[in-house]
């Protein structure tokens, strides 16, 4: 009877947390999407730091991102929480709209979030997340004929060309460490994705409709290629 208490009472402190985890991180997504500077300041640790694509942002830099930033994310799914005393942790996925080209992108993500407690307040610390390719993402349909336009080498850097060739109605890419080609689906007349990559691949195109650049979006970085042949 004793275990049986102390599980209940471990369920009901942890289903408190999440509780409390999730309306501050719904609050402070509410301040970073209407760029409410001081409110969205109000859910940051003062010694806060996120990792992203290799640099580092303290409270500072991430104040100064929070005026220009235009992603959106979903409610947070398969939410699992740990306390520990006035620290916490939550690993979350979550559904993220990314402005891109004119277009917007989703992205499916993993974050874990590490918290503290401040005079009774949870203050992000810490965040990092990991990308999952995105298995929600519907092809339209394209003409084989249409996808010639974008068939060539594209060079990314000295040395290092992606090749793009078409294979019947399915365009395929071949970068300079691939083993084989992959085949990118179109998400529009000249956007594309893979299945098992979280990125968005646009070709940009000249006035006369030829395709000149490669544009890769990936990991928050932007790769690109220009057409050499």
């Amino acid at each position: 009877m004793v275990t049986v208490g102390l599980a209940s009472a471990q369920s009901l402190e942890e289903n408190k947390l999440e509780s409390e985890l999730r309306s501050t991180l719904q609050q402070r997504w509410a301040a970073l999407a209407r760029h409410d500077v001081k409110a969205y300041g109000a859910f940051l640790d003062d010694k806060v730091l996120i990792p992203d694509n290799g640099s580092l942002y303290d409270k500072k830099t991430l104040l100064e991102r929070a005026r220009t930033l235009n992603e959106s994310s979903s409610q947070p799914r398969e939410v699992q929480v740990r306390g520990y005393g006035d620290a916490a942790v939550m690993i979350y996925r979550t559904t993220s709209r990314v402005p891109f080209a004119g277009q917007e992108f989703t992205e499916e993500l993993r974050v874990i979030e590490t918290y503290v407690k401040r005079n009774g307040h949870w203050l992000l610390l810490a965040r990092g997340e990991n990308e999952i390719p995105n298995a929600n993402r519907v092809p339209v349909k394209i003409t084989p004929e249409a996808l010639d336009v974008f068939v060539g080498e594209y060079q990314i850097s000295p040395g290092k060309l992606v090749k793009i060739t078409r294979n019947d109605g399915s365009l395929m890419e071949q970068g300079p460490d691939d083993p084989a080609p992959e085949e990118d689906f179109p998400l529009s007349a000249n956007t594309f994705f893979q299945r098992e990559q979280p990125g968005i691949l646009t070709f940009t195109q000249s006035p006369d409709g030829k395709a000149d650049e490669y544009v890769l979006w990936i990991y928050d970085s932007t790769i690109v290629g220009k057409k050499i042949k």
